[in-house]
């Protein structure tokens, strides 16, 4: 695993239109995540023992459920207020935000878009 924080290093700060979209989320916080190597079998244990029946995990102790509260807490993420709306990109769209905000030449970013198939992108 990789921290977005080394990723948005190395590809520089998002474009001032993106950044106040993230401001105004109040998931700007997530940009300053830094971590390093995640525990691969600690992950791979509660892969396993995830139910999404239930949408809980299922351990020796006894049924757990991460929470709201839990995700707050963890990630200093806000829980109150309405879910964002968003309008579905359609696949010229895409190709000029990939041009204009992030910079990306418009014949590589529709060949990136093409291999994805969809208006969805690769961050590597």
């Amino acid at each position: 695993m990789v921290s977005h924080d080394r990723k948005l290093r190395k590809f520089g700060m998002p474009h001032a239109e993106i950044e106040v979209l993230i401001q105004n989320s109040g998931l700007f916080s997530l940009c300053n995540i830094s971590y390093g190597v995640g525990d691969r079998e600690l992950i791979s244990a509660f892969v396993e023992r995830w139910h999404a029946e239930t949408n809980s995990f299922h351990l020796p102790i006894g049924e757990m459920t991460i929470t709201l509260d839990d995700v707050s807490s963890l990630l200093h993420l806000p829980i109150l207020g309405q879910f964002p709306t968003y309008v579905p990109l359609e696949y010229n769209g895409a190709a000029t935000i990939l041009t204009e905000l992030l910079g990306v030449e418009e014949a590589r970013g529709k060949a990136e878009m093409r291999q994805c198939r969809g208006v969805h992108v690769r961050l590597s």
